[in-house]
């Protein structure tokens, strides 16, 4: 009995190390260290100046960002400079006015490459933007100090790049790689994120040919990086700057740190939330790795990509792809020596595992958890627990059949190793480490064998699956999934393990195993709540037509919206159609009418309108209120065949997502206006749709808004107001 509870106790004991390990932050460095160190103390000072308030493109706090930045960098002995510029996105179809701000710390040699450090000074409309992205820029200016405090300067040139208009569609990044003189001087990229308030600072995503750059990273030493993360973050449909800086087809690497992501982009993205710590593994991985690169040879040597993970005591492990598939044929090579005396076992523990990770998987699939329980580690706890209850009772049941399964489970492990070394190698080393472990354990019949395999196993699996639930996906769909499947394999292959364990209890303990994961899934329902810390997001939104003087209050999300929105809006019915021209790609509004405030509205006046290669070209200017933060424009009625904006030609060959119809956002409209120049076939006509969006709600005479309670906060673009209108060319 004491064997069991200690063997019992050892998997917990290195499951929680694991997720320990890939979830909490270092200690936060005082402000009384030397110099030379970054300190998240003295770097938090500069978060608390710019997350004073909102401060996206196109506001005055923006700009008071911009010279809080300047004001740094000249007292660092730096000379800033803005790069003022019309900026057009290639990933989505956005456009602004954006001011980079650039520093230049030039190295011993002169005529050098250069390590370039991204983050960016803008933020969303609904929030202060404290992690996202005032930690970047904190981390930042914390590290060129620490930098200049040395008495030696690095080999090489330093790059600060503060991005303007990330959050826009990243628009900085594209006017930088685009148009500055600098961006052919830059050798390696580094960018810093964040997509939370809490948490480690993952290095989730590198440039091509990475395993250099990544080699490079072991300097940071506390690391957390896979590069099964690099491999699923480059089939998402998610972005950074670093997607825009990607043209200029350099090494890179990319962090942030993503655990309370319930806060991201709402108003409790604040000082009062920011983790100092998560700020400090920021700026620790900066200031190594720019130390590293920019002493180390430049430009960096190329190389293909790698295959990358951390574990504890031994650090970042990095190899070549290419041995990623040596490492699948030893798997196989071993594997045939371990199960050809079991290999009556194959079939039915082949079998009964395949079921086993498919009935989990279609379990968790009806796991539809919401708000603040969709990111509880209490949740992920109960859904890992039902799923091995599943396991247990079908590991129970084909034991009746066969005695040597785990032959059959070494076997699929194995497919699984060979098929990702081929197809996906920087995703193999998650199969194939613990199964290489597994097969040593299972050959010599050691204990100690079997407790280093498990180890490995949980050590770098466990951690993985609650990172890939409970931070980045949630306790919910494809998260769910997710860890359904982990928690399977990572069952069937430390089974001789676990089973002891188990012992003689009845269908291996997984009557006991579902009801510990009811306890804890009532536990959860108990003490998981949304409030202050765990928030509602909501926006309202007051859209006004100055075609027909009609007006609605509403929100975009229709029966999805909150009960705090019902409350503000009353008895809600869908917006007219013109309504969903006030946002790219959303959906008319749900809401009621209201009384007609009378906003400024934009306008669009004809400069040319000539035939050029037989097509008729259309030149506006185009102008916005003043206020306005974005203005979208769409193009009806004729095919747009060409377009620019300031004279800049719209590059849609790299769009994420391609519109029916032209469209284009144009932030931090200057009072001069844009131009806009649209090719069309000639002799058609054009409806030009303009909806300008300023924050906040205005007084509507008959409607009072309730305060939010607590657990309601504004979320990305907050509550604006909406004010449309339709021109013909």
């Amino acid at each position: 009995m004491f064997a069991r509870l200690a063997t019992a106790l050892g998997v917990v004991a290195l499951c929680a190390v694991s997720i320990l390990r890939v979830t909490r932050p270092p200690a936060p460095v005082p402000a009384t260290a030397p110099d030379t160190v970054f300190s998240a103390e003295r770097a938090l000072r500069h978060v608390e100046a710019i997350a004073q308030r909102p401060h996206s493109m196109g506001t005055a706090d923006h700009d008071r960002v911009r010279d809080y930045v300047v004001a740094q960098l000249t007292s660092l002995g730096l000379r800033p400079q803005i790069q003022a510029t019309t900026a057009i996105g290639t990933r989505y179809q956005e456009a602004g006015r954006v001011q980079n701000i650039l520093a230049w710390m030039p190295g011993n040699d002169a005529k050098g490459k250069a390590v370039l450090l991204v983050v960016h000074y803008d933020g969303v409309e609904a929030g202060p933007a404290a992690s996202d992205d005032a930690a970047g820029c904190a981390a930042l200016l914390e590290t060129l100090r620490a930098l200049r405090a040395r008495k030696q300067p690095l080999a090489h040139d330093v790059i600060a790049l503060f991005t303007d208009g990330e959050e826009a569609g990243l628009l900085g990044a594209a006017a930088f790689a685009r148009e500055h003189p600098w961006a052919k001087d830059v050798a390696v990229v580094l960018n810093f994120e964040a997509r939370g308030t809490t948490g480690r600072s993952y290095m989730f995503e590198t440039g091509p040919g990475n395993e250099d750059v990544v080699t490079a990273l072991r300097a940071a030493r506390d690391v957390t990086a896979g590069s099964t993360f690099t491999t699923v973050y480059r089939a998402l449909p998610n972005d950074t700057d670093l997607s825009e800086l990607a043209v200029l087809g350099l090494p890179a690497l990319n962090f942030a740190f993503a655990g309370g992501v319930e806060r991201y982009h709402t108003s409790r993205d604040d000082v009062a939330h920011l983790n100092p710590g998560s700020l400090q593994h920021h700026g620790l991985q900066m200031l190594a790795l720019t130390k590293k690169l920019a002493d180390d040879v430049l430009p960096r040597p190329r190389t293909g990509d790698a295959v990358f993970f951390d574990l504890p005591l031994i650090g970042l492990v990095v190899y070549s792809e290419w041995m990623a598939r040596i490492l699948g044929v030893v798997a196989l090579v071993l594997t045939v020596i371990v199960v050809a005396p079991m290999r009556r076992g194959i079939l039915v523990g082949a079998a009964a595992m395949l079921l086993a990770v498919a009935l989990s998987g279609a379990a968790a699939r009806f796991v539809t958890l919401r708000g603040a329980a969709m990111w509880s580690g209490v949740y992920t706890a109960a859904l890992a627990l039902m799923v091995l209850a599943i396991n247990a009772a079908l590991y129970a049941a084909a034991k009746r059949r066969r005695s040597d399964l785990e032959a059959g489970a070494l076997v699929v492990w194995l497919l699984l190793a060979l098929m990702t070394a081929c197809l996906v190698p920087g995703v193999s080393y998650i199969f194939t480490w613990p199964l290489l472990f597994a097969l040593v354990a299972a050959r010599s019949r050691s204990v100690i064998a079997a407790w280093i395999a498990a180890a490995v196993t949980l050590l770098l699996l466990s951690g993985l699956a609650f990172a890939t639930t409970a931070v980045m996906l949630g306790v919910s769909g494809a998260g769910a999934i997710a860890l359904a499947v982990f928690t399977s394999l990572i069952a069937w292959l430390l089974a001789p393990l676990l089973a002891g364990v188990a012992g003689e209890l009845r269908w291996a303990g997984a009557p006991l195993l579902a009801g510990a994961g009811v306890l804890v899934a009532i536990a959860g329902a108990l003490v998981v709540r949304q409030n202050a810390d765990h928030p509602i997001r909501t926006a309202l939104a007051y859209a006004e037509n100055a075609d027909d003087s009609t007006a609605w209050l509403g929100a975009f999300g229709g029966d999805r919206t909150d009960a705090w929105t019902r409350s503000a809006v009353g008895s809600a019915t869908r917006a007219p159609e013109w309504t969903s021209g006030l946002l790219q790609g959303a959906s008319p509004l749900s809401g009621r009418e209201v009384a007609r405030v009378a906003l400024d509205s934009p306008s669009a006046t004809l400069v040319r309108d000539t035939i050029i290669a037989g097509a008729r070209r259309i030149v506006l200017r185009v102008k916005a209120p003043r206020g306005t933060t974005g203005l979208v424009m769409h193009a009806r009625g004729a095919p747009v065949l060409t377009s620019s904006i300031d004279d800049r030609v719209v590059d849609t060959t790299r769009y994420r997502q391609r519109s029916p119809t032209w469209t284009m956002q144009y932030w931090a409209v200057p009072d001069s206006g844009a131009i806009v120049a649209l090719s069309i076939p000639q002799g058609r006509p054009i409806d030009f749709d303009l909806s300008a969006r300023r924050p906040g709600l205005p007084s509507i005479p008959g409607v009072t808004i309730p305060p939010r309670p607590t657990e309601f906060v504004p979320s990305q673009l907050g509550d604006a107001s909406y004010v449309f209108r339709r021109m013909r060319f």
